[in-house]
């Protein structure tokens, strides 16, 4: 039997006898079939019973060699988590001697390696989980550990004010769930860790495609994009006419900027 386990003894039935056993740890019993309640390891030796019937014992006494193996203690249980969602999850058992293994967890989990790993786990696998250790057909109590897989953010929705003219501000946006941070970049070296940054009076070079990525319990997601178009502002034209003219003349107006759209306005 295994420690902490109970012990039951027994002696073959002899019509009127009573008995009389003894042995380690000053033990007695006058019961035919006695029992002891959680053994320990240094109960293994010999247990001997005699017998008596009507005030005559029995040439010799009956003897039975016990082996009491200590149950193994509980296993250290460990793990890398927390993990992310598509990572790796170990988990470790740690003890002495050289038991088997038995761990149960979430999702139906089970195995017989000291050390398992579940490849790629999914957030299903956020749970505690047991293992047991068994050596010499002794199974002692389990060792526990809890593990957080956290899931990993979707990619954010992202947008933006363009197109816009140069000079003017450039707002950038992003939308995630929870309490996300976020990292972005894009042209001209810009990098942001606010959710909706904005680039003050924007140039051509930071028109482009910027990205951005949520992160969430330490997860990082995939990465949203959007495409910035900044337009160059005209310079300002220069004004010119055929002033002066006379009354029921034709006054012509003239403006430098070639290859531009016009919108004028002046008196009555």
């Amino acid at each position: 039997v295994c420690s902490g386990q109970t012990l039951s003894l027994t002696a073959s039935t002899i019509s009127g006898a009573t008995y009389n056993w003894t042995g380690p740890n000053a033990f007695t019993s006058t019961l035919q079939n006695p029992t002891i309640g959680s053994v320990s390891t240094a109960a293994s030796v010999t247990y001997s019973v005699t017998a008596t019937v009507a005030g005559c014992p029995a040439s010799s006494a009956g003897t039975t060699t016990v082996t009491i193996n200590q149950s193994p203690a509980a296993p250290t249980a460990g793990s890398n988590s927390p993990i992310c969602a598509g990572t790796d999850l170990s988990l470790t058992a740690s003890t002495t001697g050289s038991p088997t293994y038995n761990w149960n967890g979430p999702n139906g989990f089970t195995s017989t390696s000291q050390n398992p790993v579940i490849i790629a786990a999914a957030p299903a696998a956020t749970g505690t989980y047991s293992v047991t250790a068994n050596e010499f057909g002794c199974t002692g109590p389990a060792g526990t550990v809890s593990v957080t897989v956290n899931p990993i953010p979707t990619a954010p929705i992202v947008g933006s004010n363009s197109p816009i003219c140069t000079g003017q501000d450039l707002s950038l946006t992003a939308t995630a769930g929870g309490g996300a941070t976020y990292s972005w970049n894009g042209p001209n070296g810009f990098t942001s860790t606010s959710q909706n940054p904005v680039i003050i009076a924007a140039g051509t070079v930071d028109a482009g495609t910027y990205s951005v990525s949520a992160t969430e319990n330490g997860c990082t997601g995939p990465v949203g994009t959007v495409s910035v178009t900044i337009s160059t502002t005209p310079s300002t034209p220069v004004a010119g006419s055929n002033s002066p003219v006379c009354s029921g003349q034709t006054l012509s107006l003239t403006s430098s900027n070639a290859g531009s759209s016009y919108s004028w306005n002046g008196p009555n």
